[in-house]
């Protein structure tokens, strides 16, 4: 498990604690922060979509994106929890 302090998401970087020491996270560019807030809007608004198929297939798509791109930032092994 790793615990995560400061400021992740955001352009001043923070730190995570693995159990055994402290690694340093790095901020995010402020556009590429940016595109990752657009997408992930995107997301919560896909939600809304009822018309059957429609939300599922554009959902994925743009969870693909989101995914790649947190996982480019953090680091580290096993898997990624994000909650929208």
């Amino acid at each position: 498990m790793k615990i995560y302090f400061g400021g992740f998401g955001t352009d001043a970087g923070g730190w995570y604690f693995d159990g055994k020491k402290f690694h340093r996270v790095p901020g995010w560019n402020p556009e590429q922060l940016k595109e990752l807030q657009h997408a992930v809007a995107a997301l919560r608004e896909i939600g809304q979509i009822k018309t059957a198929g429609v939300a599922e297939h554009l959902a994925a798509a743009l969870h693909e994106v989101v995914s790649k791109e947190l996982r480019s930032h953090v680091k580290g092994e096993g898997e990624m929890v994000v909650f929208i």
